[in-house]
């Protein structure tokens, strides 16, 4: 829990005027997606008023791929449940904020977006899930970050 106390008190420090609570929105693009999808469903709605997701990683297995580093400390080190953002997903489902999801048509991870938004979509849970022409790369998410909202 400490990011979400600790990362908003920070930028409180900087911008005094930043409202911290409730009035959070997260969003997150790749492996930051994970992280903004992830806390977002686990401390919603105490924290978070909203949930935008680009080109996301949408399960913590998925970031072997991506990252340098090995990942089997920070696997070993939580339940797998708590890693998985569609366990808070369906944990939270009644009290979720406004959630966004995008991902470009040649992004690599558009299988894995496409899965979790039909997983929502049989679940019922709300949610906007357009797909745009790009890849996984800063021109698709500068085009998309700003263009779009909650």
């Amino acid at each position: 829990m400490w990011i979400m106390e600790d990362v908003p008190a920070a930028a409180a420090l900087i911008a005094p005027t930043m409202i911290t609570e409730p009035n959070l929105f997260l969003a997150g693009l790749s492996m930051g997606g994970y992280g903004a999808l992830r806390l977002g469903a686990k401390y919603a709605p105490r924290r978070v008023s909203g949930i935008s997701i680009h080109s996301s990683i949408t399960h913590v297995s998925q970031m072997i791929d991506f990252a340098e580093e090995p990942l089997w400390d920070y696997l070993a080190a939580a339940p797998e449940q708590e890693l998985d953002p569609l366990h808070w997903i369906m944990h939270n489902r009644d009290l979720l904020p406004p959630l966004r999801i995008d991902c470009g048509t040649d992004d690599r991870l558009i299988a894995w977006n496409g899965a979790l938004h039909e997983v929502l979509a049989w679940a019922g849970i709300e949610h906007q899930y357009p797909e745009y022409e790009g890849g996984h790369n800063w021109s698709y998410w500068e085009a998309h970050i700003v263009a779009d909202s909650l």
